[in-house]
C-alpha cells in the first residue's frame, strides 16, 4: 500500500471520531505501530492533524491556515517578523 493511501485511511478514521488515542487508532486501522507513527508524522507535518499528550485530532481549517502561515514565515528571510526562541520579533533585516 502506498503511503498516501495509508495516510488517507488514518485521516478518515480520525475524522470519524474527532479525537483518538494511538492504541485506538491501531485497533481501528489494523496497521503496525511504525506505519501509524509514520503516517501521523506526515499528517502532522502537512498541518492536518495535531498530537497532544496521547490524543490525535484533526485540525480545524483556521488552525491549518495559521500553522501554515507560521511555518512559511519562519522559512522566509524576507518576512517582517521572525521567530526566535518561541518569541515573535520584528525582523531587523526586513526592507519594505
Amino acid at each position: 500500500m502506498r503511503e498516501e493511501e495509508q495516510d488517507w485511511i488514518i485521516y478518515r478514521i480520525i475524522c470519524s471520531v474527532k479525537k483518538i488515542t494511538f492504541s485506538e487508532l491501531k485497533t481501528a486501522s489494523g496497521f503496525e505501530d511504525e506505519q501509524i507513527k509514520d503516517s501521523i508524522q506526515r499528517l502532522e507535518n502537512n498541518c492536518l492533524t495535531s498530537v497532544h499528550d496521547s490524543e490525535i485530532r484533526i485540525m480545524s481549517v483556521n488552525e491549518m491556515l495559521l500553522k501554515n502561515q507560521i511555518k512559511n514565515t519562519i522559512r522566509d528571510d524576507k518576512s517582517p517578523v521572525i521567530f526566535e526562541n518561541g518569541v515573535i520579533k520584528a525582523n531587523p533585516d526586513y526592507r519594505r
